[in-house]
């Protein structure tokens, strides 16, 4: 499988090279019903952020759509000297929440 970046996410560099992705995501049906009979919803997606620390900034720059997920996790073992085992699952975990939230897809 090989990650690839959505290209709806916009990407900042933070004092540090440290990464700030900014992309779209929806309401909880609840809550945009409930904004919706008050007046407050326009209707627009809502913009979130989420800041990389530096582990994350650096499997957010691996990710380009070409680099299997196994050979993410060797870039990440081999730079900050992490076991296998621990590095597959730790990019593994990382991909899952990048996934959830809509800022990657995986492509065979």
């Amino acid at each position: 499988m090989r990650p690839a970046r959505n290209r709806m996410v916009r990407e900042e560099r933070l004092e540090g090279g440290l990464a700030r992705l900014t992309y779209l995501s929806a309401y909880r049906p609840w809550f945009a019903g409930l904004a919706r009979r008050m007046g407050a919803w326009d209707g627009r997606p809502l913009q979130k952020k989420l800041e990389l620390d530096e582990l994350g900034t650096f499997c957010w720059d691996l990710i380009d759509g070409e680099r299997t997920v196994k050979d993410m996790a060797l870039a990440l073992g081999e730079r900050y000297g992490v076991p296998a085992r621990e590095a597959e699952l730790s990019v593994a975990a990382f991909l899952r929440e990048l996934g959830r939230r809509g800022l990657i897809g995986v492509r065979e």
